[in-house]
């Protein structure tokens, strides 16, 4: 006959820790409220949720350090369940590695580079003075090699972002280290276009991708959401004292590529360091 389990040894097995996968199985459970501004603390995911590919030091600035490259495009083909060979193009017809790391562009006959891009376009002009405003980040939007996405605020999107935090564009531009807290957390260190975002975030996927930004510690979680009244899905950015839609097509620059967003994302040391930014009327 068999011997019963041991009530101690019951005891010990029930209290053990959950493993990795019944980790990320929980994360990835949990949805955000499709709402295009919430106040709320973010879980990072666990580490089998995340793909690590390469990271790499750039010194520019203290904000801007450590930069883990991380491709959506890549993440979905490693969720393929017998995937049976690499993309041989990326988006847009781009190379599938997007040319990160190497000096020339990303497509060819591309030539301005994406700080270029957003002074060309009107809708920009409020990044574009952020950026100004922070010589020391100009060097890394300017550079061929360091292949970079930003999540672009719209004018409307800086102006929403003003009104409803305790804030105005001068006060906000007076205050450098904020401003680079808040651009830096704008940019993901490698290529991610619109169309690998929604390649990801099919079911058959993932509902939920975390994107490492040049915050260091601070991430992005990306879900797919049909908010009230719309007639599709978009894609949300969901930081952590706020959230915004990605609206618009991806814009192609020289050295990355620019996803139009609706709103300002604020990472969490903002509120922590400046608590007087909280949402009107809080």
């Amino acid at each position: 006959s068999i011997a019963p389990t041991p009530p101690r040894a019951t005891e010990e097995r029930n209290r053990r820790a959950p493993t990795p996968l019944q980790k990320c199985a929980t994360h990835l459970a949990q949805r955000n409220t499709p709402a295009p501004l919430e106040r709320q603390e973010q879980s990072s995911p666990p580490d089998c949720c995340r793909v690590r590919i390469a990271t790499a030091t750039h010194t520019t600035t203290k904000k801007m350090t450590k930069f883990t490259k991380v491709s959506l495009a890549s993440l979905m083909l490693l969720a393929l369940v017998g995937a049976s060979h690499q993309q041989e193009t990326g988006a847009n017809g781009a190379p599938a590695d997007y040319n990160i790391g190497k000096d020339e562009c990303i497509l060819p006959g591309n030539e301005q580079n994406l700080l270029e891009t957003a002074k060309s376009a009107e809708d920009f002009s409020t990044l574009v003075a952020a950026l100004e405003s922070v010589p020391e980040l100009l060097p890394i939007f300017e550079s061929k090699s360091d292949k970079l996405t930003v999540l672009a605020p719209t004018n409307a999107a800086f102006d929403s972002f003003f009104s409803d935090f305790n804030s105005t564009a001068e006060e906000f531009l007076a205050d450098k280290d904020l401003t680079t807290l808040v651009l830096s957390y704008h940019v993901i260190p490698s290529v991610v276009p619109k169309d690998d975002m929604e390649s990801a975030l099919k079911p058959l996927f993932m509902s939920q991708v975390g994107v490492t930004t040049s915050v260091p510690g601070d991430q992005l979680a990306l879900t797919r959401v049909t908010p009230e009244g719309a007639d599709a899905p978009v894609i949300r950015a969901a930081g952590y004292a706020s959230a915004a839609y990605l609206e618009g097509d991806t814009v192609w620059t020289c050295n990355g590529v620019i996803n139009p967003i609706n709103y300002v994302l604020m990472p969490r040391e903002a509120t922590v360091t400046k608590p007087e930014l909280k949402i009107g009327g809080e």
